[in-house]
């Protein structure tokens, strides 16, 4: 493969975003700020390709000091070119966009098919069949760059849609607003230190999971941070490294039986992760690397990863509830790997973690293959010990519920994605806990602008 450069790469591509149009991505506000498509940073959304990954590593904005000669929107400057001469005598000078930086996204489950089951040796915990039909979730995105150095973007979740109607007309509201936001002050190219409550590349978002991330689904496998504080820092004209590290609180919890609120400090948990990846573009330039797959914008690469997550204290229904939730409550201290590669519109990666308290292991494989740069097939592999039903589960060999997704994605736009997926439960017969898995069918739409 050539040698290119961050401005070749850049309209390599733009070849699908050209076929397609130039509508926004998951946070349209980058597009319009740079009159682009999603393509540009995505090889379908939320997979990042290696121009994605540098704009995340640079804070946000395009490697290589690239950023103002790329951007298409104007910036309205906050003050003049002298302040920043007299700095700390005078107030340091800034921007924000011409135009404000929001867009809106719709996000659901259309369709939810059920299949019937039976085995269990409780007759009421036999389900027959069941067809839903669900309303999508919009949420509202900002993202924008504050200056020279600053970096705000995230999500308000919740606004209508329903968790489903069913075949009797029975439809139940969501009325639950959410927040995540991630600001992130960029000191210098790879160096970046960041505060929020979600968008954490200590974890990596699947395929066709929220965010963006990498191959393999990290967040299924380790603990995800809460409120955190983190810095990032990476590497890499070529291939490259990075280093995540972090502090978060504990999600707040109360007490049992008697309810009792509780204090969390932003040190509740401690987290790193480092990824190197030794084949491929630089994690920093985006440029320079092997390119591949010059229709869907994938770079042939390599990438190993490995993180560690310590909490101060286990999660526990009537002490120290603080720490891990989730499948993790009850847990110290959770550490694992993985590893990701991608050629010609191929993908795979597994992700593989354990904890030193309950001795549970989690494992994901994912394999998937770009049959067209707008249509992506994939199967995944989970088998995810719960942790937080242990005490309920491990004495009847319940903790793992191993599952396979075949899924299918098609983008109809860089803008609007349909994906289709079958969950198919590896044990389908509880009977000792008296429950029934349900094989599943859904079809979600994602749809921005």
């Amino acid at each position: 493969m050539k040698k290119t450069t961050f401005a070749g790469i850049v309209s390599v591509c733009m070849v699908p975003a050209l076929f397609w149009s130039t509508e926004g991505s998951a946070i349209p506000s980058w597009a319009r700020k740079y009159n682009t498509s999603c393509y540009m940073c995505h090889s379908g959304m939320p997979q990042r390709n290696a121009v994605g990954e540098a704009f995340k590593n640079n804070g946000y904005r395009l490697p290589g000091g690239n950023d103002e000669a790329f951007t298409r929107q104007k910036q309205i400057r906050i003050g003049t070119a002298d302040w920043d001469k007299k700095f700390p005598f005078a107030p340091n000078s800034g921007s924000y966009p011409q135009f404000d930086p929001l867009s809106v996204a719709l996000t659901g489950t259309l369709l939810n098919f059920k299949d019937a089951t039976h085995g269990s040796t409780l007759a009421k915990d036999n389900a027959g069949r069941e067809f839903t039909i669900g309303i999508p979730t919009a949420s509202l995105f900002y993202g924008a760059s504050v200056g020279d150095n600053l970096t705000v973007f995230g999500q308000i979740s919740g606004f209508g849609g329903n968790s489903g109607e069913t075949d009797e007309g029975t439809t139940t509201l969501e009325t639950s607003i959410t927040h995540s936001v991630r600001a992130v002050w960029q000191f210098s190219p790879g160096l970046n230190l960041a505060l929020g409550n979600s968008f954490s590349p200590a974890g990596n978002s699947a395929w066709n999971g929220t965010g963006a991330g990498g191959v393999v689904n990290v967040n299924t496998v380790m603990p995800q941070p809460v409120t955190y504080l983190e810095l990032n820092f990476t590497r890499g004209e070529t291939g490259g490294y990075s280093i995540v590290a972090g502090t978060s609180m504990g999600a707040k919890q109360t007490a049992l039986p008697v309810p009792v609120a509780t204090k969390n400090s932003i040190d509740d948990i401690l987290y790193v992760r480092g990824k190197l990846k030794v084949i491929g573009a630089g994690l920093l330039s985006g440029a320079n690397g092997d390119l591949g797959n010059a229709y869907n914008g994938l770079d042939n690469q390599l990438t190993f990863g490995a993180g560690l997550s310590y909490a101060k204290s286990s999660f526990n229904t009537t002490l120290n509830p603080t720490g891990f939730t989730g499948n993790y409550a009850g847990e110290t201290l959770v550490y694992g790997a993985d590893v990701q590669g991608a050629y010609d519109g191929f993908l795979v990666g597994a992700a593989y973690s354990r904890d030193r308290d309950l001795k549970l292991d989690n494992f994901q494989i994912d394999a998937g293959y770009f049959i067209y740069p707008w249509l992506f097939a994939k199967v995944a592999y989970a088998d995810i010990a719960n942790a937080a039903k242990y005490a309920v589960l491990a004495s009847r060999g319940d903790t793992h519920q191993p599952t396979i997704r075949p899924s299918i994605s098609a983008w109809l736009s860089p803008a609007v994605s349909l994906t289709g997926t079958y969950t198919i439960f590896q044990k389908g017969k509880l009977e000792q806990t008296g429950k029934v898995n349900q094989n599943t069918f859904a079809l979600a739409l994602t749809a921005a602008f």
